[in-house]
């Protein structure tokens, strides 16, 4: 895996799940949020069982620009911070406008593999929010992207009531079972995105315990992630997500030093099973976070018995200024931290 980590931009906060559980219509640029031993954020990283089928939905689908893109190739320290000797991957990296957090398309070869398949609202399962322009002429073509499965009740875009006025949205599958959220822009300026996207809006993962997951990015990464929230038993909103019967509950901050929106959120009533994806699973969610002191996380991770990933328990040095480490969540969500100017 590679990280591109591009400078923190305003966005729109409007992940139709926050945006609806809190009845804000309103569209508002997050503040900066300040660093600590997170100091900022890289890449969504889906690994995918066919990256050119994958990269046709963000690309050609969604009209989002390819920035970097990588062929097979044998890299010992990338085999080794992501356990996964002996093969090889390539990928794809788009950029989501008016987001600093991009999305890259990760596949790999010559190693055993196990597809995940996530639901989203199985715990370790991730997605990411997009503002759009005119979401019903999108439509047709989202739909009839091969393997893309819309979850949204209906199987197309549903307007949705909340107490400031309505929302028009829909909840697709990628290929690899990644959740996008489109929310409809139909009327706003298009100062954003040139194509459908206008913009990005949030990260989103699911997780098996609200408060268990939010003390563990607190106690370990120094963040403020609220805790005790209550479930949100809105109906029409769980069936826009193709959870129809479920509850859920959230909680959010921004990824310290960045003003994008992190959002953890736990489903009850509804048959969840654990994702387990190793780094060369199809389906495996990586989120990439920028830190400043590697060394010093790695020992405090690992003095709280966080799982560490990579091969040998410590950091590897990818480049003369570049060192990486992969650690997995309690929901078995991946995180691959970065430092940048290590030596």
């Amino acid at each position: 895996m590679r990280i591109g980590v591009r400078p923190a931009a305003a966005l729109l906060c409007i992940a139709i799940t926050f945006a609806v559980a809190t009845g804000a219509r309103a569209q508002q640029a997050p503040q900066v949020a300040p660093p600590g031993d997170i100091i900022g954020v890289g890449n969504f990283a889906h690994i995918v069982a066919d990256l050119d089928k994958s990269l046709g939905f963000y690309r050609d689908v969604l009209g989002l620009t390819v920035t970097v893109t990588a062929p097979y190739a044998k890299n010992e320290a990338v085999e080794t911070f992501g356990h996964t000797e002996g093969g090889q991957s390539r990928l794809a990296v788009v950029k989501v406008p008016g987001l600093a957090m991009g999305i890259e398309l990760i596949q790999y070869k010559d190693i055993g593999s196990k597809v995940q398949a996530p639901r989203f609202y199985d715990p370790g399962a991730a997605n990411m929010a997009m503002r759009v322009r005119n979401l019903d002429a999108l439509f047709p073509k989202v739909a009839a992207y091969p393997g893309v499965k819309v979850i949204s009740a209906g199987g197309k875009p549903v307007t949705l009531t909340t107490p400031n006025g309505t929302l028009h949205a829909m909840f697709v599958q990628d290929p690899d079972g990644f959740v996008v959220e489109m929310i409809d822009a139909a009327n706003a300026p298009t100062d954003g995105g040139a194509g459908p996207v206008l913009s990005g809006s949030a990260f989103e993962a699911t997780v098996r315990n609200l408060d268990e997951t939010a003390r563990f990015y607190n106690q370990h990464f120094g963040v403020a992630f609220p805790t005790g929230a209550t479930y949100n038993d809105n109906q029409q909103m769980a069936a826009t997500a193709g959870a129809p019967g479920a509850s859920f509950r959230q909680s959010r901050i921004n990824i310290p030093g960045t003003a994008v929106p992190f959002t953890l959120i736990e489903f009850k009533n509804i048959e969840r099973k654990e994702l387990s994806g190793r780094t060369q699973d199809p389906g495996t969610t990586v989120l990439q976070l920028v830190v400043k002191d590697l060394a010093a996380l790695t020992k405090k991770l690992k003095a709280g018995g966080v799982s560490i990933v990579t091969t040998g328990g410590e950091p590897v040095q990818v480049s003369p200024v570049l060192r990486i480490l992969i650690v997995k969540d309690p929901n078995n969500m991946l995180l691959e931290l970065v430092e940048r100017g290590a030596r």
